[in-house]
């Protein structure tokens, strides 16, 4: 998708045609923008004239998760990316706290992944890592895939050593 690069003109044409009342949705599709962008816009005119209310930015929204999702990473990275919103007010909307939205914009905190490898046949999921009884790595499938692996290697050797003789 080809998308218009967010400028001062940009800005302007799409402030005007709010302020005319039209949609949002359909702004976006004029401009080439996307509707999350033209959405920000048009909040973002309809705050106070002194800005946010101090209230709403007082307020902090303790982050009881372990880790962030890659999905909330991304939305904070673009909200960043757009740079119409201070990062409180991001943190905010995104319900993490604004040290988080500090290391997104700096680059010390990235997005996990929630990848999770196939399953092979007899391989099941823990709910919690252990570590492996034979090579004490730290494993969430069983059984350990690089205590078969090695196992693997070794016999694949051994038939080797046995064929060169």
């Amino acid at each position: 998708m080809d998308r218009t690069e967010v400028t001062a003109a940009v800005v302007k044409k799409a402030e005007s045609m709010l302020d005319v009342g039209t949609k949002h949705v359909i702004v976006a599709g004029r401009l080439g923008l996307t509707p999350y962008v033209v959405g920000l816009l048009a909040r973002n005119r309809h705050l106070p004239p002194g800005g946010p209310s101090s209230r709403s930015l007082a307020r902090r929204i303790r982050n009881t998760q372990r880790g962030i999702d890659a999905t909330t990473i991304h939305m904070i990275r673009r909200m960043l990316d757009v740079g119409i919103l201070p990062q409180v007010e991001i943190a905010r909307l995104a319900g993490v706290s604004a040290n988080t939205v500090g290391d997104v914009a700096s680059g010390k905190r990235l997005p996990l992944s929630t990848w999770e490898p196939y399953l092979q046949a007899g391989e099941r999921f823990l709910k919690e890592p252990i570590r492996c009884s034979v090579c004490r790595g730290l494993i969430a499938v069983v059984p350990c895939r690089v205590c078969r692996t090695r196992r693997a290697m070794a016999v694949k050797e051994h038939v080797l050593v046995s064929v060169e003789r």
